[in-house]
Parts: C-alpha cells; structure tokens; sequence
C-alpha cells in the first residue's frame, strides 16, 4: 500500500473511531445541566453558542469535562455538565451556569431524529463539534487541542458541528 493511501485509510478508520466514541459519549438517556457550584469560589456562566446544523431537526447534545483524563476517557459519567439544546434556524444557543473557574472541553452532536442516539457515521446527516475544533473530526479529538479556560463571570463560546 503507498504511503498516501495508507495515511487516508488510517484517517478514515480514526474518523469512525472517533464518531463511534462522540456517539456512545452524547447518546446518554436523561440529559440535564449537572454542574454544581464549590462553595465561595468563583463561578462563570457560559452562553454557548452552537452553530453548522444543516436543519431545525431534532437537538444538540453537550457534555462538558474539566480534566484530561476524563474528556479523554469518553465517560458521560465524567463530565461536570451535559444537556441538551434546541435548534432555532439552524443555530442552538444555551446558557451553562455556575461554572467554576478552569479548564474544560465540550462535545456535542446534533441529534438530527431526535431519538438519543447519534448516527456514528461520519458522514452522516448528526454533525458532531469539539471546543476549539475548526474542522470536521476524522479521529479521537484531543484534550489540548480542545480545552478552553474559563476566568470572567460571563463566557461566551460558539462550537461549529461539521
């Protein structure tokens, strides 16, 4: 096999794998904003902004973590806040509050039929998003490359799904 093939296959096979993981990582039955406030420490409130959808169909599904080991583990369990959001012409716009100063990464999908699953397909009509990604996920995304800080009482953050 040519090495450009080579390289082509193996982006495909990372882009399965990584829709297959963002896919069993959003299709969690009851989502509902988790995150909880410490107590006296400063919290921020994130107007997240999600935007790509080909259509108003279905929601957009979020999680949101705030270490590496945890947006890397692909766990729902992990993540310090996850939900859900409606599409209006073709962009979602949701508030995540009582966010603790730091670092954190968030995956989405848009869940075109509605049912709680995400097709994990690449190129299927359920986009997914990464914080910090410009481009379509062809492979595990990477907690670097997706973190995000936050320090200021009112954040705004837009994600585009591909």
């Amino acid at each position: 096999m040519q090495g450009s093939a080579r390289t082509s296959t193996a982006k495909v096979i990372h882009g399965l794998l990584a829709t297959t993981v963002i896919g069993h990582l959003l299709a969690t039955p009851a989502l509902a904003q988790t995150q909880q406030a410490p107590a006296g420490g400063q919290t921020a409130t994130i107007a997240l902004t999600v935007n790509g959808m080909k259509s108003d169909d279905g929601v957009i599904l979020w999680t949101m973590y705030n270490s590496k080991s945890s947006f890397e583990a692909f766990d729902p369990a992990t993540a310090v806040a996850k939900g859900k959001c409606e599409i209006k012409q073709r962009v979602c716009t949701t508030t995540i509050e009582n966010v603790p100063f730091g670092e954190y990464a968030i995956l989405l999908a848009h869940d075109v039929n509605n049912d709680g699953e995400i097709n994990r397909n690449p190129l299927s009509d359920e986009l997914k998003g990464v914080s910090n990604y410009t481009s379509k996920l062809w492979w595990k995304p990477n907690w670097d490359d997706a973190k995000f800080t936050v320090n200021a009482a009112e954040m705004p953050l837009t994600i585009t799904v591909y």
